[in-house]
């Protein structure tokens, strides 16, 4: 159980919801990290705009290990 509830899709703000949307497309549903980070639209927002720039320099495998490794490092369960 995260420290911070996610928002709930009623509770979410208007500006953030099309970034969900978004996620919800691509994964099936919307991922929990981001329903925490849309407390904050703005950095929502920037997280993928970062996400979208730094995608394709890294092979797909060290990308998935790094994020896992940092999981693992912050005690997140995923």
């Amino acid at each position: 159980m995260p420290r911070i509830r996610p928002l709930e899709r009623k509770e979410t703000p208007l500006v953030a919801r099309p970034f969900l949307s978004i996620l919800k497309k691509m994964f099936g549903k919307e991922l929990t990290p981001y329903r925490i980070i849309a407390r904050r639209p703005k950095i929502l927002w920037l997280s993928g705009l970062l996400g979208k720039a730094i995608s394709g320099t890294v092979d797909l495998r060290t990308h998935e290990l790094a994020q896992l490794r940092a999981a693992q490092m912050i005690g997140c369960p995923f």
